[in-house]
């Protein structure tokens, strides 16, 4: 029988205000991050999430790539669980761009401390050459919800 442990939510922006700080080129910003608390899980744990990050392109000379990165844990003990990305086309009538993620994470190791933490990167990159500011239109936002099956 499958259990719901734990659900969480992340919200940085509901969308209605630019968002600071804007991304650095290439540089990976945590948007979103959840705990997850739970005791005695079973043997098999697992985790499903989703979320959404919107940003203009209107200011873009050039495509752009975002890339989402989902982490299991916290420190060194950090594991890529999810990855993902898109092309955003530097074209006003393409912007705003919704990228929209879903995943899993299978066989999860049940946390020593009850608490199952993933953290969400977002990673803009651009041409170097043509600077852009004010592109985190939101909203942003990230779910988990983690199950076990005793």
């Amino acid at each position: 029988m499958v259990q719901t442990l734990d659900a969480r939510t992340s919200q940085g922006s509901n969308g209605h205000n630019i968002l600071t700080p804007s991304f650095t080129n290439g540089v990976p910003l945590l948007f979103a991050q959840v705990g997850l608390q739970f005791n005695n899980p079973g043997a098999f744990i697992r985790t499903f999430f989703s979320g959404v990050v919107e940003l203009t392109a209107s200011q873009l000379s050039t495509n752009g790539e975002l890339v989402i990165e989902v982490y299991r844990d916290l420190g060194s003990s950090q594991q890529l669980v999810y990855r993902a990305g898109t092309i955003v086309i530097a074209n006003e009538f393409f912007s705003p761009c919704v990228f929209k993620f879903t995943g899993s994470d299978f066989n999860v190791p049940p946390p020593v401390n009850g608490q199952l933490v993933y953290s969400v990167y977002a990673t803009f990159t651009f041409n170097p050459l043509f600077p852009v500011s004010n592109i985190r239109l939101g909203p942003e936002s990230f779910n988990a919800t983690v199950y076990s099956e005793e």
